[in-house]
């Protein structure tokens, strides 16, 4: 197994393992610990089935079944994957991630991280951004720090641009779906301890016990300020790329920078994290 850098702020290739084939424990190991120092790392040149996918990524943890996603964006015999190509939904064109995000940040169970496997690639276009969250921190003043620290945000799937001009229908449909939940607005990451800032501007709608005035302006500046092109990596995709990130200190964004009639289309498995932050209804009443 060869590791080779990618950026700066984070990513790394992973060289030498094919990953169609079942992995030791020992290269399972070692792959957590690059996972750990590095938080996107890239396998070129694969070719898996949905079985090889499924079963490469539950290496790393137990895998989501996706149940709070519409049922066009998922494989219906197989519940662990999604469907990451441009679909239209109740006559809406459904792009998936389009702005800055941490997946499932929206849940009581935010994803560990994600698994994604390239199928097709536009000519041109179609990279996604990632953002190193734990530099982001690190990188504010320690007044600021002081700040956050103990601030929580709520975070709303429905605040996302994908659903501004949605129905009042839709809208409510996707609340039902995924309820508006509370976090914090810097987490501990639990395998390094090393705090991120945990906002994002898809989902992060409201600073909890500050006006809108108040807290839309730090969220704009967190959001900002931790998407820095000093604290980031930019994925070039090829087909036969598996690429895998840590969802609890990153953020990313997939670019749309491609006609419409192209296609761009990847499978993803999530992996299921540890329980974070409260209900928004339980926490009013």
């Amino acid at each position: 197994m060869r590791v080779r850098l990618l950026a700066s702020a984070l990513g790394a290739e992973i060289q030498g393992i094919d990953l169609s084939q079942p992995l030791p424990a020992s290269t399972v190991e070692e792959l957590q610990s690059a996972w750990s120092q590095h938080l996107v790392l890239l396998f070129r040149g694969q070719r898996l089935s949905p079985e090889q996918l499924i079963r490469f990524s539950a290496c790393f943890g137990p895998l989501e079944r996706h149940d709070n996603y519409l049922g066009e964006l998922r494989y219906a015999e197989y519940p662990e994957l999604l469907r990451v190509k441009t679909t239209v939904v109740a006559g809406r064109r459904v792009t998936f991630g389009q702005q800055w995000h941490s997946d499932l940040s929206y849940t009581l169970r935010p994803a560990l991280g994600s698994v994604l496997h390239c199928l097709a690639i536009p000519d041109v276009g179609g990279d996604t951004l990632f953002a190193n969250m734990i530099a982001a921190y690190d990188a504010l003043s320690p007044t600021m720090q002081r700040i956050v620290e103990d601030l929580e945000c709520v975070h709303d799937y429905s605040f996302g641009k994908a659903h501004r001009d949605g129905s009042p229908e839709h809208l409510a449909a996707a609340r039902q779906r995924n309820p508006p939940v509370i976090q914090k607005v810097v987490r501990a990451h639990p395998g390094t301890g090393r705090k991120a800032i945990f906002v994002n501007e898809w989902a992060s709608s409201r600073i909890v016990g500050m006006t809108n005035e108040e807290g839309r302006g730090l969220i704009d500046f967190l959001c900002r300020h931790s998407t820095r092109e000093e604290f980031t990596f930019r994925q070039t995709w090829r087909v036969g790329d598996v690429l895998m990130w840590d969802n609890r200190a990153t953020v990313h964004m997939a670019l749309a920078d491609y006609p419409d009639d192209a296609i761009r289309e990847m499978m993803r498995t999530s992996i299921s994290g540890e329980p974070f932050g409260r209900p928004l209804v339980a926490a009013a009443a």
